[in-house]
């Protein structure tokens, strides 16, 4: 797919106004293979890796180790496989209808200004070393009387995203991180209603899930053609 390089600028200027969020920014039945290490055309979205949900309010057993895999996989040069990254957060207000006092089912987790919306340290500390490629922050949940699982329900953030996609044409989208049963599951599920499903690659070993028994993004895999890779 050829575009202007005047679209291209667009769209990356888009992105870059968006990605502000962030005070610290500056069972698979699929089996897995070895993620190649060429840098081409390829994008990668790291879904909610936050502290809330490694160590904080609504931490998952397995999201530190997996965040703390991810981290050292980036500082071994996995990134370079990547042109594009993207970093998912929620970004919840105070008084969000996910809450437990507000009617929801969770506890409070992700609130804007506070440490627990903030990218997990290590993973931090690696992102912050890329240069070279595009690499955005973009936020979902940030309205009270909407949950957003995936960032293609946000307004805002989802259509950006998804124009980027649609314009670049992306040969292949790794998709990764927290957690395997709500937020990867459903942004998998977005992605797949306007890309190729054959093209979409999950990162089996740097992902956590809620309930280490749930089975949705497995069989959604299977069943779509998804491909399972390592870092």
């Amino acid at each position: 797919m050829k575009k202007t390089f005047f679209g291209a600028i667009v769209l990356i200027a888009a992105l870059v106004m968006t990605g502000c969020g962030n005070k610290n920014q500056k069972k698979e039945s699929t089996e897995s293979q070895p993620v190649e290490e060429v840098k081409a055309n390829h994008m990668l979205i790291i879904v909610d890796p936050q502290i809330d949900f490694t160590t904080g309010s609504l931490a998952t057993a397995k999201g530190p180790e997996a965040m703390d895999y991810l981290a050292k996989a980036i500082d071994n040069g996995a990134w370079k496989a990547y042109n594009w990254i993207i970093v998912t957060q929620d970004a919840h207000p105070k008084d969000h209808c996910s809450f437990v006092e507000n009617g929801g089912v969770f506890p409070p987790h992700c609130v804007q200004g506070t440490e627990g919306m903030d990218v997990y340290p290590s993973l931090q500390e690696m992102l912050n070393k890329i240069n070279g490629i595009n690499l955005h922050y973009m936020q979902k949940g940030d309205l009270p009387d909407r949950e957003e699982f995936s960032i293609f329900q946000n307004a805002q953030s989802g259509e950006k995203l998804r124009k980027t996609i649609e314009e670049i044409g992306f040969d292949s989208i790794d998709i990764c991180g927290i957690a395997t049963d709500y937020c990867v599951y459903e942004t998998v599920k977005d992605l797949m209603s306007f890309y190729p499903a054959k093209q979409i690659r999950i990162v089996t070993n740097c992902i956590a899930a809620v309930d280490d028994n749930d089975t949705k993004l497995a069989d959604l895999m299977k069943e779509n053609g998804i491909e399972g890779i390592t870092f």
